[in-house]
């Protein structure tokens, strides 16, 4: 069954408009939907749909009221807006009738085709990655009541505020939100984006967390390679390479996105990997 594919970002960014075409082009039969601005909708073209972010937002004001901002490593409206995504998402679908769908963030490419999943496999994988997750209304719903009352109560937000200093002092960000509500409120089992005979890539430039098998990296990076234009990652340990589901390219890595779509990536016989530093596919060692 296809399922519609979600973006929501507000700027007007070149790498926003290859996303989206390229989740189109794996997923021909799926609705390619962004939520943005009026400035963005040059982006989609004549294949993607796009909406306005302020007319889903009703709910996400309401959050915002409750809404305290405690991280330094990001800007007040950047991290409010990690949030508020989820409930513009919520009202956006509950407006239009949508049931289930995939969301993700604007800085991932996606080369498989998600309506051949098995969704039984996706089950502990929903709502684990904020930048790319399955998302349910009644799931969405359970999610932004959870949010808010992390928010709204005094004693849950001193929870949020210990788990971030135990941490590392990471930021009180919507990741943080995704951990508790998957592990703790659904008692889900961590994919790391590794299902359904591939991965869902975390971020292009880490690795596989350290108990995982390890693939090879090039550049502070995962290496990728191709064959017959579908896209691999090769393990370390063994002669074997795992399919590649989507990329994340966050930060820096997105300067990368323009060489990694589906029409120009060489379709070979033989294995080729992608030379960061030269940004070309260059045939890899047999």
């Amino acid at each position: 069954m296809s399922l519609p594919i979600v973006f929501i970002h507000r700027d007007d960014e070149e790498h926003v408009g290859i996303c989206m075409q390229q989740a189109k082009t794996s997923n021909p039969s799926s609705r390619v939907i962004l939520i943005g601005s009026p400035a963005n909708k040059r982006l989609c073209g004549n294949n993607i749909e796009h909406y306005l972010l302020s007319n889903y937002n009703q709910s996400a004001q309401i959050f915002s009221t409750h809404y305290k901002h405690s991280s330094a490593m990001s800007s007040y409206a950047y991290n409010l807006f990690c949030f508020l995504r989820w409930f513009v998402l919520r009202d956006f679908m509950r407006s239009q009738g949508i049931e289930r769908c995939w969301y993700f963030d604007s800085d991932v490419m996606l080369y498989t085709d998600i309506s051949q999943l098995n969704y039984a496999e996706l089950t502990n994988f929903e709502i684990e990655y904020t930048w790319t997750t399955t998302c349910e209304l009644s799931m969405l719903d359970q999610l932004c009541d959870y949010m808010t009352k992390f928010f709204r109560d005094h004693l849950h937000y001193q929870t949020l505020l210990t788990y971030a200093k135990e941490n590392g002092d990471v930021p009180v960000s919507d990741m943080v939100l995704f951990v508790f509500f998957h592990n703790y409120a659904l008692r889900r089992s961590a994919t790391y984006g590794m299902i359904a005979a591939g991965f869902f890539d975390h971020n292009l430039n880490c690795p596989f967390p350290p108990f995982s098998p390890q693939i090879h990296s090039l550049d502070n990076k995962k290496q990728i390679y191709q064959k017959n234009g579908i896209l691999y990652s090769k393990f370390i340990e063994k002669e074997d390479y795992l399919k590649v589901h989507s990329l994340h390219f966050q930060g820096h890595a997105k300067g990368y996105i323009p060489y990694f779509r589906s029409q120009d990536i060489p379709n070979t016989d033989d294995y080729m990997y992608f030379d960061y530093p030269t940004c070309k596919w260059v045939p890899a060692e047999p």
